[in-house]
Order: structure tokens, then sequence, then C-alpha cells
């Protein structure tokens, strides 16, 4: 009986617990980073800089959160096969200390969207999706370098981290539940923003008149 040759596919909560032992080094760049995520690197780049705006952790990570995940999008688009970043972008290091900290902190959020992904509806990660998947990729990103507050991160953080897993485990249907996240998370900011520059608005009017 002939044996099946074929490499073992890992989870994405395997591969993101691996990450704690990439590299050398007390940090980590952000190039060297992606080199070691191989043939999963958009997806598992979206989910690692998704995952720290679901938690009160990191002050300040959500602009460059935003960028690098706006940035993949865009070669999601294009029709990049691996992701490139910039070397002004990929220069920059983290502490492998923060990364394992926050590896730790989400991967229960991982292994919980994990655990009801399977491979379905393929259509939603390849073709014409793959480009509209890389477009709200785009859009969320944008949506986090906003100078806004935890609150206003985690709706967008949240479809972010389940497009990313459905993406990584070829789950058209995950993809299609974040998407819809993403829309409403998209009007959620957008309510919010104008809120705040209502109040803005009132607040100067009141100070002037």
């Amino acid at each position: 009986m002939q044996e099946n040759s074929d490499p073992p596919v890992h989870r994405t909560s395997e591969i993101f617990l691996a990450l704690k032992t990439v590299g050398e080094g007390e940090r980590i760049s952000l190039d060297g980073l992606t080199r070691a995520l191989g043939d999963r690197a958009f997806g598992l780049l979206v989910l690692i800089f998704a995952l720290p705006n679901i938690i009160p952790m990191i002050p300040g990570v959500s602009t460059v959160s935003g960028i690098v995940i706006g940035i993949v999008g865009l070669q999601m688009m294009i029709g990049r096969h691996a992701p490139w970043l910039p070397a002004a972008i990929g220069e920059k290091s983290i502490p492998r200390a923060q990364l394992a900290a926050m590896v730790d902190r989400t991967i229960g959020w991982v292994a919980k969207v994990e655990r009801v992904a399977r491979p379905r509806w393929s259509f939603m990660t390849r073709g014409p999706m793959h480009v509209i998947l890389g477009a709200m990729f785009v859009l969320l990103g944008a949506i986090l370098a906003l100078p806004l507050s935890w609150v206003g991160n985690f709706p967008p953080g949240v479809a972010l981290v389940v497009l990313s897993i459905g993406l990584l485990e070829d789950d058209g249907m995950l993809v299609a539940a974040g998407h819809a996240i993403g829309i409403v998370a998209t009007a959620l900011v957008l309510a919010l923003v104008v809120a705040l520059v209502a109040a803005a608005i009132t607040s100067f009017g009141w100070l002037t008149a």
C-alpha cells in the first residue's frame, strides 16, 4: 500500500504558537517575521497585527497595525504571491517577549474561531473574491490607522481576525461572516466618528458663542 507522503497541514493555532520561537535574539524584525511565515504569510500577517487590537494591551499599536494590514491587502489586490514590506516598515522590530505575551493572551481567541473552521466555500478565498478580501483588509486597516480608542479598534479587529483565520483555513463561510462583521464594524466606526465630530462642533460653537 502506498503511503501518503504529503506534509501535515498545520492548524492556524499551531503556527501561531510557533511564532514565539521565530528567529534569534531579543527582537524580531518585521521582515524576518514575514519571511518566516512562508506560504501563509498574507493571512498570518493580518492575524498577527489584528489581534493586539482586540485586547487593551499595547498602546499605540493600532496605527502600525492598520498600515501593515493595508499594505498586505493592497498586495493581495494586485495579485502578489507573497507579501513584501517597505524597508521603512520591514526594518522595524518588536521585542520577542512582547510578541510571546501577545500570542499567549490571544491564542484563546484563535482557537475559538479555529474550532468552527474547516475547508468549504473555497471560491470565497480565491480568484476575484481573493481581490475583494484584499480590499476589505485595506478598508479595515485604514480604520485601524485612525486615532481611535480601543473601543473603536475592537470591531474591525474582530472582523480581521475572523477574515484572516477564514483565509488561513480555506473556510469561505468564515470569510463571508468576516465580511459581514467588517461591514457592521465600518458602520459603527463611521457612526462613532460622526458623533465625535458633532460633539466637537457643538462644543466649539458653545465655546465661541
